[in-house]
């Protein structure tokens, strides 16, 4: 029969409107009735940009729908269609926020003239009929993979019958015999089709699992949905929350909250998981509205956008653990099958009872990670709110810890070392009481025990108990490397400081401390290679601004060195350390006036508010002022200030290693 039908034409795709049919190189595509409304909306709006109300009031009109209902038949339809458009790039591109647009070119046709399709296997297929080999969306509609044509069933031969006088076919043994072979094919072939039919519905049914080599996942901070202030903490908190969970889990290499949280305002995440360089990426929203929590999350494929799970919940505030348990389960069980017991524990896990300890601690979290003076501050406030409400709650200790331990740095200077520290080490312990199998606890106890306690042994079995529970904690590798570069052990620490990049390879902090081992091994080269990466990562992250300088400054390029340490000093508003690094390159350079002024404002300084003495010790070294330089040292000591453990390893000493008071200061540290 010749047809005058329309269609579109797209690839080696052809979609007939009238006849609810796609074809892809001559052959029928099976489509639920959504998913080809879907499509077929975006092909008519070709080069258009669709948004998302518009597509969902095109196809489910007059009904309320989950926006994920659409989600799942984009993915479906993008697998689909494969790289279709000119340029071997989806057909269906996501505009961030706003919807889609289909961007392969469309033709549009009339087959007049071309014959139809014949009936064996080539025929169309009821836009509204059911596929059984295609599994359910969430709305009742169908998506799946297009059944794969059968062959067309053997028929006898039209030798195997010939008319008689009578008009009724006459059947000979022979014929009889191949029509007996020929029916008992027939069954064999329906059976298998059956089965293989079967066999792929209830493969498809099962949740998607990502191959064995595909286990690196990031949760995004997910979006708080008209959220007022006090609810700022959510998105983050949750990721937080859901990252410390699936940290348990060591055969999932999981991004840390460091490195995610500058996404809290992400538009693509999948841009976001392929700069993370991970595999799969967990994103969502959060919204509250009264003591009611709505949850929609989604895990994506990286490599293909494919949707592996999605779900949404809808809870009280109180039952918000079990939506963590539900999302981590999941998770894992779509990224990981066949979960052991003991990792199923550990999952479901719970760490407090209390709904009002869990918000109090979402809250010390979102303000910890914020890296901040003000940040810090807060942190401490809710925490220890979040102590008084469960005392209890392991990590509200592990997180009072953490904030004792960022107050006390001294880039921060909100308390003296010797008052935060202690009370750090304190909280940490106390984490470690209460559960011992918590890693961040177990590598705050040892960052203490090594920058403040200068207990070297001790330090070195909490970071490998602390990696023995999470091998994916990058953290604990990180801050193990500097404990071994400390005590002299460069390859050691190198490894490490490769682990942590490796766990976390897009992460600023991760580049710079490997620029930091470089320096350390006096690899200049290496350094400034290592933290220009970092700067292009974020222009504006100090530390990789500090090592920059170094590197040049030990090379020789001395204007470079300033410049880099202009700009620490820019970005950090005038911090008195930044200014400590410029004057040491002002007195190498042979600038000793320069040097001198500011070694002199921040000596005033320090009267009035915590400078670090080795910073000021520093710059006498590099001045060739010894007993200044040991004076202000000797003060670290005191002050039991982190930077001495360096003493080893910095070539910011090595104008002071001669002086016998140099060996008193290695005694005094346990470094000798």
């Amino acid at each position: 029969m010749v047809l005058n039908r329309k269609y579109f034409r797209f690839g080696n795709f052809r979609l007939y409107p009238t006849e609810s049919l796609l074809m892809h190189d001559g052959t029928p595509v099976s489509l639920a009735p959504k998913a080809f409304d879907i499509l077929l909306y975006l092909v008519q709006n070709s080069g258009h940009l669709v948004k998302r109300d518009e597509l969902m009031q095109a196809v489910w009109p007059d009904s309320f729908v989950e926006e994920t209902n659409l989600t799942v038949n984009i993915s479906f339809l993008r697998k689909l269609l494969g790289g279709a458009a000119e340029d071997g790039q989806s057909c269906i591109a996501t505009v961030p926020r706003k919807g889609y647009r289909f961007q392969a070119e469309v033709e549009e046709c009339n087959d007049a003239g071309e014959l139809e399709p014949n009936a064996n296997g080539t025929g169309s297929m009821n836009h509204g009929e059911r596929d059984v080999t295609s599994p359910a969306a969430p709305d009742g509609s169908l998506v799946g993979p297009a059944a794969t044509p059968g062959a067309a069933l053997p028929s006898a031969p039209q030798s195997a019958q010939s008319p008689t006088a009578s008009g009724v076919p006459s059947i000979s043994a022979g014929s009889r015999s191949s029509l007996i072979r020929i029916a008992f094919a027939t069954v064999f072939v329906l059976g298998l089709v059956g089965i293989v039919s079967f066999l792929w519905s209830w493969m498809k049914a099962k949740p998607a699992v990502v191959s064995a080599s595909n286990r690196s996942i990031a949760i995004l901070p997910f979006r708080p949905l008209a959220a007022g202030p006090q609810d700022e903490y959510l998105g983050l908190g949750m990721a937080d929350a859901l990252i410390t969970r699936l940290g348990s889990v060591h055969r999932i290499v999981i991004r840390p909250v460091s490195v995610v949280r500058k996404y809290a305002d992400v538009d693509d995440p999948l841009a976001a998981g392929r700069q993370l360089a991970v595999d799969s990426v967990l994103e969502g929203s959060i919204q509250r509205s009264g003591n009611r929590t709505r949850v929609t999350v989604r895990l994506l494929r990286v490599s293909d956008g494919e949707l592996l799970w999605g779900s949404e919940f809808d809870e009280n505030i109180t039952d918000m653990f079990a939506v963590e348990d539900s999302i981590s389960q999941k998770v894992a069980s779509a990224l990981m099958p066949n979960l052991s017991g003991d990792e199923q524990r550990r999952l479901s896990r719970p760490f407090t009872a209390s709904s009002d300890a869990y918000q109090l601690y979402m809250r010390g979290r979102f303000f910890w990670n914020k890296r901040t003076a003000d940040g810090a501050r807060r942190s401490l406030e809710y925490f220890q709110q979040a102590i008084q409400a469960d005392p209890n709650y392991a990590l509200a200790y592990a997180g009072l810890a953490d904030s004792y331990t960022l107050a006390g740095s001294y880039g921060y200077s909100i308390l003296p070392p010797k008052e935060a520290m202690p009370k750090a080490e304190e909280a940490a312990q106390k984490a470690l009481v209460l559960d011992d199998t918590l890693a961040e606890a177990h590598t705050s106890l040892a960052y203490l025990k090594f920058t403040y306690d200068w207990d070297w042994n001790a330090a070195e079995q909490e970071f490998e108990r602390a990696i023995a529970l999470n091998p994916g904690y990058d953290n604990a590798h990180h801050w193990y490397s500097h404990l071994l570069m400390a005590r002299g052990r460069q390859d050691e620490s190198m490894a490490e400081a490769r682990r942590a990049l490796e766990l976390s390879p897009s992460d600023t902090v991760m580049n710079e401390h490997l620029g930091w081992t470089y320096l350390m091994m006096r690899d200049y080269d290496n350094a400034i290679k290592s933290c220009r990466k970092a700067l292009d990562m974020d222009p504006n992250f100090l530390l990789a601004h500090r090592v920059l300088g170094l590197a040049y400054l030990y090379k020789g390029q001395h204007g470079d060195a300033i410049a880099e340490f202009q700009s620490g000093v820019q970005l950090s508003h005038d911090d008195p350390v930044a200014e400590a690094y410029l004057a040491r390159a002002y007195a190498t350079w042979g600038q000793k006036d320069k040097a001198v002024a500011i070694v002199n404002r921040q000596q005033q300084l320090a009267a009035q508010r915590y400078i670090p003495p080795v910073e000021i010790a520093a710059v006498y070294g590099s001045l060739g002022d010894s007993d200044h330089a040991f004076q202000w040292l000797n003060r670290a000591v005191e002050d039991r200030a982190s930077g001495l453990v360096y003493l080893k390893v910095d070539r910011a000493y090595d104008s002071l290693r001669g002086d016998p008071r140099f060996a008193q200061l290695l005694q005094q540290t346990h470094l000798n």
